[in-house]
């Protein structure tokens, strides 16, 4: 029979599942996100027996919001995903679905998979960015996750980007965020996509706003490659698929670089590889690497 993992990404909203088997990611499908802990345990057992009764399933690889910590098997922090979190719930899942079981931060799986596999695959160290309601991101560091001394390692939407106003990353850099002001501004609702598209036409006011997250994201990736000096930074996120996005990074760093006495270096930013895909895959990573097992052994 078939061997394959079971990959799940929970999100506040839905959650995904996919199979991995034969080096291929197939999507299962989504379903809502339970409101409960009960809930929760019992789609994954269900969506586990269903993908056994076709296949030999040899683990279950979760991409979960959260500071997970790998060696106690408990999310700590807070998400809108409250039940997860406080407890040792990777031991309980183990016990639960009676197989292996890895779980890791969401946008540290969208960081391996695009170190191991994605844009990033040719860099020995990379920063990841995951742009979208807010900013998350992962620091890669040999191909391996750097959790940090607190589990704080890769949360870059926590830095504090004006102190006047006490404005983070996550503020002024999120799409979501600033189409929400926008909308405000103009009393009509309005996505970030639509914003982009207002601003590449030549609205001046969505144009102030997409300056804004340009300006945020290219003084991070500035600061971030003059703190760290990586090898790539890697964009990922819904508005990483816009193609104006990276020019204006980059010419916003040059203009930067131009204020600055010292002009640091040059970040290399890239859109990552695998964008709605990359928490499911760098679950499965997370999975075969925390274990030793080759990806393509699985089929």
């Amino acid at each position: 029979m078939a061997k394959a993992i079971l990959a799940v990404d929970i999100g506040g909203t839905s959650i995904k599942f996919a199979k991995w088997t034969d080096n291929q990611l197939t999507q299962l499908g989504s379903e809502k996100t339970p409101d409960n802990l009960a809930a929760f345990y019992q789609l994954l057992v269900q969506k586990k027996d269903q993908l056994a009764a076709q296949m030999q399933v040899v683990g279950v690889a979760i991409s979960s919001p959260g500071a997970v910590n790998k060696k106690s098997g408990v999310i700590e922090g807070m998400s809108a995903v409250p039940y997860l979190h406080g407890f040792p719930i990777e031991p309980e899942l183990k016990k639960r679905l009676a197989l292996p079981v890895s779980i890791e931060n969401d946008a540290n799986c969208a960081g391996l998979a695009e170190s191991l596999m994605g844009a990033g695959r040719d860099a020995d160290t990379m920063i990841s960015l995951v742009i979208g309601s807010g900013v998350g991101g992962a620091v890669i560091i040999g191909h391996h996750i750097w959790h940090g001394a607190h589990l704080f390692g890769g949360e870059f939407g926590y830095m504090v980007m004006d102190p006047e106003v006490g404005a983070t990353l996550s503020n002024l850099a999120s799409p979501v965020n600033q189409a929400r002001l926008f909308s405000q501004e103009i009393g009509r609702d309005v996505s970030g996509k639509e914003m982009f598209e207002l601003a590449e036409k030549g609205d001046s006011l969505a144009q102030k706003y997409v300056d804004r997250i340009v300006t945020a994201l290219a003084q991070a990736a500035y600061n971030l490659q003059n703190s760290l000096d990586v090898d790539k930074i890697v964009l990922g996120g819904a508005v990483s698929a816009n193609p104006h996005l990276l020019p204006l990074i980059d010419a916003k760093i040059d203009m930067l670089q131009q204020k600055v006495d010292a002009p640091g270096l040059h970040p290399s930013v890239v859109v990552g590889k695998y964008r709605n895909q990359a928490n499911l895959m760098g679950a499965v990573l997370d999975f075969c690497q925390s274990r030793s097992l080759a990806i393509n052994e699985i089929k």
